[in-house]
C-alpha cells in the first residue's frame, strides 16, 4: 500500500514514515495542504488537521469532491472529532495524538479494507450483528453497547480488517502492541479470552493453534 502523509513537522513525519515501512506501507511525505492536492493519487491519505496554508479539514473537503480516496485525519491531543461535521469533511476516520504506529496501522487496514463498501463518511463498520464505530471506538452487539478495554478494541479492529482470514499471532502483537513486543507470553491469549467473553462466547473468534486467530461472522 502507498499512502500520502501530510505533516508539516518533519520530526513527527520521519518516524511515522519509518514506522509504516516496517509494516510494508510506503509513505510519501508532504508538508502542506497545497502539496497534497498537487500530489499523484495514492491508496490513502493521512492528513494532519493543522497543516499550514490549506489546512487538513479543507484538504479533506477538496479531495472528497474529486474522488473517493480513503482519508484518515490526524488530530491534536484531546480534539473531539464529533465537533466536526464528519459528512461535510469527508474523512473516513480520525485518530487523535498520541498514538502508536500499531494503532495507526490498524486504522489504515480497517479503512483500506472496508472503505469501498462503506458509504463515505460513515464511521460504522458492520459485521452481521456486530457494529464497530471507529470514530467513538465503541462497539454494539445486536444494538447493545459493549464496553471494551483499549487493547480489546484494537484487537477486534485488527481481526475485523479481513473477516474470516487467519491473522498471524506475531502480526497481531506488532499491530495492537508494538514491533518486537516483549511482554508476557500469554498477553494475546488473555485479551482474546476477555474479548470472547464480552462478545458472548467463543464463537466470534476462532483459534488456529500455533498460527493465529480469525473473526467468524455469524451467517
Amino acid at each position: 500500500m502507498r499512502v500520502l502523509l501530510v505533516e508539516d513537522d518533519r520530526s513527527i513525519a520521519t518516524p511515522l514514515v519509518e514506522g509504516l515501512a516496517r509494516y510494508g506501507i510506503v509513505a510519501e511525505h508532504v508538508g502542506t495542504g497545497a502539496a497534497t492536492l498537487a500530489a499523484a493519487p495514492h491508496d490513502m491519505v493521512l492528513v494532519d488537521a493543522d497543516v499550514p496554508g490549506i489546512d487538513g479539514m479543507e484538504v479533506c473537503r477538496r479531495l472528497r469532491r474529486t474522488g473517493d480516496t480513503p482519508i484518515i485525519m490526524l488530530t491534536a491531543p484531546g480534539n473531539d472529532p464529533d465537533r466536526a461535521p464528519r459528512q461535510d469533511l469527508g474523512a473516513d476516520d480520525y485518530l487523535a495524538r498520541p498514538f502508536t504506529i500499531g494503532e495507526l496501522v490498524a486504522r489504515i487496514r480497517v479503512v483500506g479494507g472496508t472503505v469501498a463498501t462503506v458509504p463515505a463518511g460513515d464511521p460504522v463498520r458492520r459485521y452481521g450483528p456486530l457494529a464497530i464505530d471507529t470514530r467513538s471506538r465503541q462497539i454494539r452487539l445486536y444494538g447493545v453497547p459493549v464496553a471494551l478495554a483499549p487493547k480489546e478494541y484494537d484487537l477486534l479492529v485488527v481481526l475485523a480488517a479481513d473477516p474470516g482470514a487467519v491473522v498471524d499471532r506475531r502480526h497481531i502483537l506488532e499491530t495492537v502492541w508494538e514491533p518486537d513486543f516483549l511482554g508476557p507470553g500469554r498477553t494475546l491469549d488473555f485479551h482474546v479470552a476477555s474479548l470472547r467473553r464480552k462478545l458472548g462466547g467463543p464463537g466470534w473468534i476462532e483459534n488456529r493453534r500455533g498460527v493465529g486467530f480469525r473473526l467468524v461472522v455469524p451467517a
